[in-house]
C-alpha cells in the first residue's frame, strides 16, 4: 500500500509541473515574438511575417483595444499591449480552465 501512495504523490508532482509549464507557455511565446520583433529589422528579415505572428497571437483579444480602455499609446507600448497583455489573458484562461476541470473531476469522484 505505501508504494501506491508514492506513485500517486509522484503523479501529482508531475501534474503540478505540467500545469506550470502550460501556464508559462503564453509568456514564452510572447517573449519569443518580442525578441523576433527586435531582431528582425536589423537582420533584414521580413518584418511583415513577424508582425503577422504578433497580430495572430493578439487577435482574439483585439476587442479590448476597440473599446479604447487603454487610451492612446505610442509604438513602444503597442508591443506591450499586443504581446504581454494577451499572454496574461491566455494564461488566466488556461488557469481558469484547469481550475474548473479540477473541480469537475472532484465532484465526479464523489
Amino acid at each position: 500500500m505505501p508504494e501506491m501512495t508514492i506513485v500517486a504523490a509522484r503523479q501529482k508532482q508531475d501534474m503540478a509541473w505540467a500545469r506550470r509549464l502550460v501556464l508559462a507557455l503564453p509568456f514564452a511565446i510572447a517573449a519569443v515574438l518580442n525578441v523576433l520583433i527586435n531582431v528582425a529589422r536589423p537582420l533584414h528579415w521580413r518584418t511583415e511575417h513577424v508582425a503577422g505572428y504578433c497580430f495572430l497571437f493578439g487577435a482574439p483579444w483585439s476587442w479590448l483595444l476597440d473599446h479604447g480602455w487603454f487610451g492612446p499609446f505610442d509604438n513602444r507600448w503597442l508591443i506591450v499591449i499586443l504581446l504581454w497583455v494577451p499572454a496574461v489573458l491566455y494564461s488566466a484562461c488556461l488557469w481558469l480552465l484547469m481550475r474548473v476541470g479540477r473541480v469537475a473531476i472532484g465532484r465526479a469522484r464523489e
